[in-house]
């Protein structure tokens, strides 16, 4: 949980003093809201890092790479892929990192509308 505040202060700071960081905030609202209402669809448990929408959006953005290694987003190669924290066996292992997506998610709602959406 605290990677994930440092991350969302740097948003924070980031967003208030660079307004165009915006889409870099939409991007990042809308891959963790689609992993959040669907967490075990394959295509939402990974982001292709060498994708020109990432890369013009995402990788700019101070803290937005580490908002998603937070919540479970692990790097392998030109991929990010999410780990739900469970092993084979289906137990979970560590923080329950659904509930830390769906966090970052309302977090990022009231980055990006300045209140939660209803």
């Amino acid at each position: 949980m605290a990677a994930l505040s440092k991350a969302l202060q740097i948003l924070s700071f980031t967003t208030t003093t660079n307004t165009n960081n915006k889409a870099g905030i939409n991007m990042l609202y809308l891959y963790l809201r689609n992993l959040s209402n669907h967490p075990t669809v394959p295509r939402y448990r990974k982001i292709y890092t060498n994708n020109a929408t990432y890369s013009k959006n995402v990788v700019l953005l101070d803290g937005g790479k580490e908002l998603l290694k937070s919540v479970g987003f692990e790097e392998f190669a030109s991929v990010l892929e999410w780990n739900d924290g469970e092993d084979d066996d289906g137990e979970e292992g560590g923080e329950n990192r659904l509930a830390l997506v769906k966090d970052a998610v309302a977090a990022l709602e009231l980055l990006k509308y300045g209140k939660k959406k209803d």
